[in-house]
């Protein structure tokens, strides 16, 4: 599930049932548990749980540097293994989305 406009919503998260309630609530990082602040925290995009009586949202932060580490081992991984990717990256949807995140997760909010 990603957008345009959410590119790390293409990032793997951990599982919900291991996450502390800051975690969930994005008050901490849902990678390492670093406490988060408008300045420091990236949007990981809105995520979607099967829960009982329906489904829910919920919207996972992390910390800079967890993004970008996440955004860059997630590309490598993925880059190794396709063939679209190595011959032409912008024929992959899924890389073109990892190169995108990759940016997200190293913009400086000022």
């Amino acid at each position: 599930m990603t957008t345009a406009t959410q590119p790390l919503a293409v990032l793997s998260l951990p599982e919900f049932h291991t996450l502390s309630q800051d975690q969930v609530r994005g008050i901490t990082c849902v990678y390492d548990g670093a406490a988060l602040s408008s300045k420091t925290a990236v949007d990981l995009g809105e995520r979607r749980l099967r829960r009982v009586g329906g489904r829910v949202s919920w919207f996972p932060r992390a910390c800079r540097r967890c993004a970008l580490e996440q955004a860059m081992s997630a590309l490598v991984t993925h880059s190794q293994s396709c063939e679209e990717c190595v011959d032409d990256s912008n024929l992959c949807p899924t890389g073109t989305g990892l190169v995108r995140a990759v940016r997200e997760a190293r913009k400086v909010r000022r």
